[in-house]
C-alpha cells in the first residue's frame, strides 16, 4: 500500500470516533445514513474501529412533528429531539444493518464524563461494544438535557471521548469541505494541514467577536483542541462528499487535518503519572503473579486488605505481599464495598452485597503495570 502524506502524518488509525454534523443529516438523511454506513463499512475492514456521534435528532423530528421552524421553546426542542431519536437510530440501524454491522445506541452526557464512577461504566460498557464488533451510535440525551440541545456540544462531547474510548482520530463531519483560510464566497481556499490549532482559536475568537466566524466554527476548533490535548488529531470534513471516510488516509484534499503539537500521551500513561492514587490494593502472591506475568485483570478473591477512601472510578496503587507497589488502575468498587467483598469470588460477592455487578476489581485495560 503506498503510503501518502496524510497517511505518514496519521499512521495506522486502530480507532477513530466520527461525530456527524446536523448540517449533514438536513437533506435526504437517509441516503447520507447509507453513505457514512458504507465508509464505516470500509473503515472496519481495515481494522479501525469506529465510535459514531451524532446530531441530526431535532431536525428529523421537525419533520415528523410537520414543524416548518426550529421552535424557540426548549420543551418543543427536546420533544423535536425525541421523536426524531427514534428515525435517526433506526436510519443507521437498517444502514448498519445491510453491511451486517450490529449497532448499538448510548446515550452520555458530559457529567457523565466529568463522574469518575459513571465515566468508569461508559467506557467498560462501550469497550464491551467494541469487543463484540458492534458500532456504537452515541448522542447526548436532549429530551431532558438543558444545555446540550445544541449541535456544538456534541462536537465538544465527541473530543471528550477520546480518552474514554481511545481513540486515535477524531473525525468532524459538516456540510463545508473543511476550514476555509477565508470565505470561500470570496474565493478562500481550504485549509488543509493547521500545526498550530491554538494560533487558530485565537483568530477564531477574534473573528466571531466581529461577526464574521460562526459558533459552529469556533466549536469545531475548540474539539480540535480538547483532542490536541490527549495527542490525538482532528480532521474536519465534508459529510456530504460520498466516500469521505474510506478515503481519508490517501486524499489529502479532504478537509482540513489539524495536528497536536505533542504526540499521543497514552491512556495508561496518564493512570500511571498523571493522577495522584486515592487509596491501595494489597494482593496475593498469587494475583500479583498473575497480573504481571499473565496480563489479567484483578478479581476480588486476589485482594487481601485495602487502604484509604476511593470511589467506583479511582486510581488506586496495587502492592504486593512484601510492601511494593507494583501497578495502578481504575477501581471498579467503593472502598467500603471492597472492603466486605476482598478474597471472595462467584456467588460470594452476590451475597455479600445483594447483587453482582463484576467481580473484577480493576480490568486489565484499566490497569498499568509500573
Amino acid at each position: 500500500m503506498k503510503e501518502t502524506a496524510r497517511r505518514k502524518l496519521l499512521g495506522n488509525v486502530r480507532r477513530a470516533v466520527v461525530k456527524v454534523g446536523t448540517s449533514v443529516l438536513t437533506d435526504f438523511p437517509v441516503a447520507r445514513v447509507r453513505s457514512l454506513a458504507a465508509d464505516v463499512a470500509v473503515l472496519r475492514e481495515g481494522g479501525a474501529d469506529i465510535v459514531l456521534v451524532t446530531s441530526g435528532s431535532v431536525n428529523l423530528g421537525m419533520a415528523r412533528l410537520d414543524l416548518k421552524r426550529r421552535p424557540r421553546q426548549l420543551p418543543l426542542q427536546q420533544a423535536a429531539s425525541a421523536v426524531g431519536q427514534v428515525a435517526l437510530i433506526q436510519a443507521y440501524e437498517d444502514a448498519l444493518r445491510a453491511h451486517r454491522i450490529p449497532t448499538a445506541q448510548v446515550l452520555i452526557s458530559h457529567d457523565d464524563l466529568s463522574d469518575p464512577a459513571r465515566f468508569l461504566r461508559a467506557r467498560h460498557t462501550l469497550m464491551a461494544l467494541l469487543d463484540y464488533g458492534v458500532v456504537p451510535l452515541i448522542n447526548e440525551n436532549d429530551s431532558v438535557a438543558v444545555e446540550e440541545i445544541l449541535d456544538s456540544d456534541n462536537d465538544l462531547l465527541a473530543a471528550r471521548l477520546i480518552r474514554l474510548v481511545e481513540a486515535d482520530l477524531l473525525a468532524m463531519l459538516t456540510s463545508a469541505e473543511g476550514i476555509y483560510a477565508a470565505s470561500p464566497r470570496r474565493g478562500g481556499q481550504v485549509i488543509s494541514v493547521v500545526r498550530e490549532i491554538d494560533d487558530l482559536a485565537c483568530r477564531v475568537t477574534d473573528g466571531m467577536s466581529k461577526g464574521k466566524v460562526q459558533r459552529s466554527l469556533a466549536s469545531k476548533v475548540r474539539a480540535a483542541q480538547l483532542a490536541a490535548k490527549e495527542g490525538v488529531p482532528t480532521l474536519v470534513a465534508s459529510g456530504i462528499r460520498a466516500g469521505v471516510l474510506s478515503n481519508i488516509l490517501d486524499d489529502e484534499t479532504i478537509g482540513t487535518l489539524l495536528l497536536p503539537a505533542r504526540v499521543r500521551r497514552s491512556r495508561k500513561r496518564w493512570i500511571a503519572e498523571d493522577v495522584e492514587p486515592r487509596g491501595i490494593v494489597h494482593v496475593t502472591e498469587e494475583a500479583h503473579a498473575y497480573l504481571v506475568e499473565g496480563h489479567h485483570s484483578l478479581q476480588c478473591a486476589g485482594v487481601k486488605s485495602t487502604g484509604g477512601q476511593y470511589r467506583l472510578g479511582d486510581v488506586v496503587g496495587v502492592v504486593d505481599p512484601s510492601g511494593n507497589e507494583f501497578a495502578r488502575g481504575l477501581v471498579g468498587f467503593h472502598h467500603e464495598e471492597l472492603d466486605r467483598i476482598r478474597g471472595l469470588d462467584g456467588t460470594e460477592i452476590e451475597k455479600a452485597l445483594g447483587s453482582k455487578s463484576s467481580d473484577e476489581v480493576i480490568r486489565r485495560d484499566d490497569l498499568i503495570i509500573l
